[in-house]
């Protein structure tokens, strides 16, 4: 608070198509959107969604609060035991969307659980601490989930949480069983692994502090090892000497990854701004430039309460250099979700590579 797609009909009309004389605009991907359409008795509503690429050609989406069955045909949703769980993954297995937690279905366990939860050493529930996963990448044959950790210190307030700390979670292929976590105790406040970008030498772990973004590098291969951080100027080994990115408030996720040797950052402005926008650099570290408002999201009808955050890009579906990018819905009335299942959902769009690219 994933499923293997092929995308050859995953098009907009031929209106919205580049002709003569008429740019290619930004249009909402219908085929995606229907594909988390609320059904069923698994996954059905979430945020987070961030996705992966496994090595057996499967997507894997990963979610972070996540609502699991209940709704009726009329998208009413029914109460659980507990209301939800902190995390899950998603496939499409033959079409069908595949939910991944731990456990029986039934006992409502995320699918990363904080190992003194799990053992039941901290006396606590998974809704009073717990995981929310961040971006993923592969290592050694294993899928490897940033997570951050948080605290419900006033249970009275759904909004009452606390960030504690970075981990990353490693589980192994393709049956997604989780084998290790390693916590990052000491990297001053900043929630890195909110975004990664993979190069041949460094894997760099980008990060919120104040909304700011930040990033740290590791050579590949050595994520549990030593990081480095930019200070804006270069790279030192002491966490507190980070400097911020760029200063523009962003929302928690965010994506940074490379086109044609460029690097792209797309971020959602903070504060519950339904803005939209795209940076552009030379380097994974920047300097950032070239920012561009790419997409406004529409306010939702019927939902005051509402609003819409953390835009992620999922750049192994480009379609005719058209960008896919989700966002998140969520409102600030729990009640809403019950009245309305449609709301807590990931939401597409497609913006094409050139208006990112543009100055």
């Amino acid at each position: 608070m994933l499923g293997y797609f092929f995308l050859a009909s995953c098009k907009p009309a031929a209106t919205d198509l580049k002709s003569e004389g008429h740019a290619r605009v930004v249009f909402e991907d219908s085929i995606f959107n229907e594909k988390f359409i609320p059904s069923g008795e698994g996954f059905t509503g979430g945020d987070g969604t961030y996705s992966i690429v496994l090595p057996d050609g499967r997507t894997l989406w990963i979610f972070g609060d996540s609502f699991i069955g209940g709704v009726t045909a009329d998208y009413h949703r029914i109460k659980t035991s507990p209301l939800y769980i902190r995390n899950s993954f998603v496939t499409f297995e033959e079409g069908k969307l595949q939910t991944h937690q731990q456990g029986d279905p039934r006992d409502f366990k995320s699918m990363i659980i904080p190992p003194e939860v799990a053992d039941g050493t901290s006396g606590k529930s998974e809704l009073a601490l717990w995981y929310w996963p961040g971006d993923a990448f592969i290592e050694d044959g294993n899928l490897n989930v940033f997570v951050s950790k948080f605290s419900q210190e006033n249970p009275d307030d759904m909004w009452g949480f606390k960030f504690l700390d970075t981990e990353l979670a490693e589980f192994s292929l393709p049956d997604l069983k989780p084998l290790r976590v390693n916590r990052f105790p000491n990297l001053d406040s900043v929630h890195y692994g909110h975004a990664i970008c993979e190069t041949d030498e460094y894997l760099y772990i980008y990060g919120l502090k104040n909304k700011l973004p930040y990033v740290a590098r590791t050579p590949i291969g050595n994520v549990r090892g030593e990081w480095q951080f930019f200070n804006g100027e270069s790279w030192v080994n002491n966490p507190k000497e980070a400097a911020p990115l760029i200063e523009f408030t962003g929302s928690e996720q965010f994506s940074v990854f490379e086109f044609n040797g460029t690097y792209i950052m797309i971020m959602q402005e903070g504060e519950f701004g339904r803005k939209i926008y795209s940076f552009t650099a030379a380097t994974p570290f920047g300097p950032w430039q070239n920012k561009q408002m790419i997409y406004e999201t529409p306010p939702l009808t019927g939902c005051e309460s509402c609003f819409t955050y953390n835009a992620v890009a999922h750049p192994q579906f480009t379609e005719d250099n058209y960008l896919l990018i989700s966002y998140n819905t969520n409102s600030m009335h729990l009640q809403d979700h019950y009245e309305n299942a449609l709301i807590y959902r990931p939401r597409f769009i497609r913006v094409p590579i050139e208006k990112i690219l543009s100055e």
